[in-house]
């Protein structure tokens, strides 16, 4: 085998990129016009190829995302289309594209790096941690009946060139409430949310959305598809499979989802990416008839910069904590840290010497968005030190509410 180079892909090897990264993950670029299309949101300075030769052997790239945090939002590098073609594993492929890849996005200013994992047993060597986690929810419709004094109000069917309209709004009031939704462009909204080629469907209809309308105006949204079915009985037995339900006021949530269950024809409901903490059990006679069939992990996030990190995030306690981070990949952020919470803002510096407490870095990127459990982590011994300040780090980092990562990139 010749050399192996890495580099950003041109405009012209742009195509090729495309096939390299879909061969990896075991498929076929979609259509002819699939290259343009993700090159408006990842244009080709942002990707990292292998080359052996001419040829592409394995993929990387990084969007340009802005995560919400506790109490703000931080730009991420979104870490995404990573692939190595099986002709060239065990050659440190991977490890050279990670570090060049993350020299990257702390040169470029990033403090925090994210992404969903294909594969949960690679990126934690790399730093990654589980900071969100998600469920695959199904439920047979006619059995969901929502408790008395929940107020449901009918919705409004929309075209998918009005979502691209109404939609965007409702998106940006809620966005700023939960910790693991990243902001969406205009270009993000055509491209990766109301894109409708056939491709997507998979066997399904194409997009259908509904609007919720509060007293100030639309204030949720639902995107779904259908897939028809019959029974045995020969009665219809489709199935609604739902893509994505924000909701800024507990009506709307409440409306959308009577929606959803109560379509003729589809008795049965599936949602993927479901919010572990989702209300729409509790709006239920009987929750139990909401099966949680999969509970998984979400977004994943690298703290690059630990001091820039904890800084840009708020807390819901006050208090003083001493840690150590151990980086076995990058050890650029190894060392000892001191963080003090006043007022809900922290303060963090380096510090000598040291501490009770030793932290992973993977383990602190679970702990950011507040839905981590230190001392689970400590029992698992990717925490070590004293009880006493594991507890104080558990409750200085938690949220009241889980995270939720809106969308798989």
């Amino acid at each position: 085998m010749g050399s192996i180079t890495y580099r950003p892909v041109t405009d012209d090897e742009y195509p090729a990129f495309a096939r390299a990264l879909f061969e990896g993950f075991s498929d076929d670029v979609p259509d002819d016009d699939f290259s343009d299309l993700l090159k408006t949101i990842l244009p080709p300075e942002r990707t990292l190829a292998a080359f052996d030769g001419d040829t592409i052997v394995g993929t990387f790239a990084g969007y340009d995302l802005d995560l919400t945090i506790p109490g703000g939002s931080l730009p991420m590098e979104g870490t995404t289309v990573v692939t190595v073609f099986p002709t060239h594993r065990r050659m440190g492929l991977m490890n050279e594209m990670m570090r060049l890849h993350l020299e990257d996005s702390v040169a470029n200013g990033y403090a925090i790096a994210g992404l969903w994992a294909s594969d949960s047993a690679i990126y934690g060597r790399y730093g990654y941690g589980v900071a969100t986690y998600a469920e695959t929810v199904t439920m047979i419709s006619p059995n969901v009946v929502f408790r008395e004094g929940v107020v449901i109000d009918r919705v409004r069917r929309v075209s998918v060139e009005e979502a691209a309209v109404e939609l965007p709004p409702i998106f940006d009031m809620v966005l700023p409430t939960k910790p693991g939704m990243f902001a969406r462009t205009q270009d993000w909204w055509s491209v990766e949310v109301l894109h409708d080629a056939s491709w997507r469907r998979r066997d399904k209809t194409t997009l259908r959305v509904v609007v919720h309308d509060g007293a100030d105006g639309p204030d949720g949204y639902a995107i779904y598809r259908q897939k028809g079915g019959e029974g045995d009985d020969g009665h219809a037995n489709g199935t609604v499979h739902v893509v994505e339900v924000i909701a800024a006021t507990d009506r709307a949530h409440a409306s959308l989802w009577f929606y959803l269950t109560n379509i003729d024809g589809c008795p049965n409901v599936r949602r993927w990416n479901f919010p572990v903490d989702d209300p729409f059990p509790m709006k239920v006679r009987e929750p139990r008839k909401l099966t949680r069939e999969k509970r998984f992990d979400a977004l994943w996030i690298l703290v690059l910069d630990v001091v820039a990190a904890l800084e840009a995030r708020t807390y819901e306690r006050e208090g003083a904590i001493r840690f150590t981070i151990v980086n076995s990949f990058r050890s650029e952020t190894d060392g000892s840290y001191e963080l003090v919470i006043e007022g809900g803002v922290g303060s963090c510096r380096r510090i000598d010497g040291d501490t009770a407490l030793e932290i992973d870095i993977d383990v602190l990127g679970a702990l950011y968005l507040g839905g981590g459990d230190a001392h689970a982590y400590a029992a698992a011994d990717r925490i070590r030190g004293e009880a006493e300040v594991t507890r104080r780090l558990d409750e200085l980092f938690r949220t009241a509410r889980a995270p939720w990562c809106n969308q798989f990139f």
